[in-house]
C-alpha cells in the first residue's frame, strides 16, 4: 500500500474518532440534562419560592477522576430557559419552557 494512502486512512481515522467522540459527549451531555430536568422535578423546584441549591453548579478544575458533565448540562439547560437561576444561586424548573421545547421536538 502507497504511503499516501496510510496517510489519507490515518486522517479519515482520527476525523471518524473525533465525529465518535463528538457524539458520545452529546448523547451523555443529554443524558446528564435530563436527569437535572428530573432531580428539580423530584424535588418540588417549580418555581422561584421553592427553588434549591445544586452542590455541582461550579465547576472543579482540579479534580482528579472521571469528567463530570453536570456543570455545563446545567449550564445548557440555563442557557435554554428550561432551568432557571435565582438571585440568590439556587435553581428551578421552568415547566412551560420545557413543555415548548418537548412540543418542538415532536413536531
Amino acid at each position: 500500500m502507497p504511503e499516501s494512502m496510510q496517510i489519507i486512512i490515518g486522517i479519515l481515522a482520527v476525523f471518524i474518532v473525533y465525529i465518535l467522540v463528538m457524539l458520545g459527549t452529546g448523547w451523555w451531555t443529554k443524558r446528564i440534562c435530563l436527569a437535572i430536568i428530573k432531580e428539580l422535578d423530584d424535588q418540588g423546584a417549580l418555581n422561584a419560592s421553592t427553588a434549591v441549591a445544586l452542590p455541582y453548579d461550579k465547576i472543579n478544575n482540579f479534580k482528579i477522576g472521571y469528567r463530570d458533565y453536570r456543570p455545563k448540562a446545567l449550564e445548557s439547560l440555563v442557557l435554554s430557559e428550561v432551568v432557571c437561576k435565582t438571585f440568590s444561586g439556587q435553581y428551578y424548573l421552568n415547566k412551560e419552557k420545557l413543555a415548548e421545547i418537548k412540543n418542538q421536538a415532536v413536531s
